[in-house]
């Protein structure tokens, strides 16, 4: 009881506390629970603060960022401990991360965004444009202009009854309001009818 009381009031370390737990379970003869082994593993290696593990963005192995639904500082995130992959950072509503925690919820851990991250991260988006000449140009310039790099791009099909497409862009940007930036930028091309941040239901 003294322990957990410690443990939420901030007095002890989480991983160090598991270290123990991990020794202890040993000198009993008890094999340790392989998902208390994995949470250990991993935050004894990582910036910790009081709301969870603090992500940045920093080239690390036991770190990634899920593609279903790109996640940028600035949305609310959860963190998965997947089996062999390290931590796996979703945005709280992403399709996938609400799959999982309905069937492995207790692989789940609290995840925060540095006050400084220390690079850009990716982001889908669509944008659906009127069918035109120099149109695909226009929209590439409206995104570098607001200082986001284009990482991939794609053509989807034209939008059903409207001389209009929608492109699919795959870009870099600094935070969720630098892509609010973006956004809005490409909203004000007289060829743009719509500009708006791709679903982790259609970006997977």
């Amino acid at each position: 009881e003294d322990l957990l009381t410690d443990l939420g009031l901030g007095k002890r370390v989480a991983s160090i506390v598991a270290k123990r737990m991990v020794a202890l379970l040993a000198d009993l003869g008890e094999r340790p629970d392989p998902l208390l082994l994995s949470r250990e593993r991993f935050t004894a290696h990582e910036t910790l603060s009081q709301g969870g593990v603090v992500v940045d963005g920093s080239d690390n192995a036991s770190v990634t960022y899920g593609q279903c639904c790109h996640p940028v500082p600035g949305d609310a995130i959860v963190g998965y401990l997947g089996r062999g992959e390290g931590l796996v950072v979703h945005v709280q509503d992403c399709h996938v991360a609400q799959r999982l925690q309905h069937k492995d919820s207790e692989r789940f851990i609290s995840v925060e965004w540095s006050d400084e991250p220390v690079r850009s991260f990716e982001a889908g988006i669509v944008v659906t444009v009127l069918n035109g000449k120099g149109v695909l140009a226009s929209v590439a310039a409206a995104i570098t202009s607001a200082q986001a790099d284009i990482k991939l791009v794609s053509m989807a099909d034209e939008v059903s009854g409207k001389q209009a497409t929608d492109l699919r862009f795959l870009i870099a940007v600094q935070d969720t309001s630098h892509l609010e930036s973006v956004l809005g930028s490409l909203q004000r091309l007289p060829s743009v009818s719509l500009a708006k941040r791709a679903s982790s239901h259609r970006h997977q």
